[in-house]
């Protein structure tokens, strides 16, 4: 095991590559349909700036990677032979899911929000 809760996860899905691919807010918005959250899945510019610097720490890079092993790695659950326990599955690793791409939209959009602060604040050579 990898460190991570789900044998061979980390290899296969590194955040950098999960971080590059992660769904719009809409998109995350429909993932989390029709369970009754709030509307508004956008966190807001200082939080995803924060979230950024966060990744960006050896002790911020261990717990994002912890919290994806927890959400988006995480295998889909064994069910019986059921169709509603495989729909109550479904539905709720589509949930936990949505729940570690928000955080990862947050964590990509918080880069490219501090990188187009420092490039505002550079001045020509």
């Amino acid at each position: 095991m990898s460190g991570s809760p789900f044998p061979f996860s980390r290899p296969m899905m590194a955040i950098d590559q999960l971080l590059a691919g992660t769904p719009t807010w809409d998109g995350l918005s429909q993932a989390m349909f029709p369970a009754k959250v709030a509307d508004n899945f956008d966190p807001g510019e200082h939080m995803k700036i924060m979230l950024f610097h966060f990744y960006g720490t050896g002790e911020g890079r261990s717990i994002i990677e912890w919290m994806a092993d927890l959400t988006v790695r995480a295998p889909f659950p064994h069910v019986g032979s059921m169709k509603e326990s495989a729909a109550l599955a479904a539905a709720k690793h589509e949930a936990r899911t949505a729940v570690g791409y928000a955080l990862l939209r947050a964590i990509a959009e918080g880069e490219q929000l501090w990188t187009q602060r420092r490039s505002h604040h550079e001045k020509p050579a």
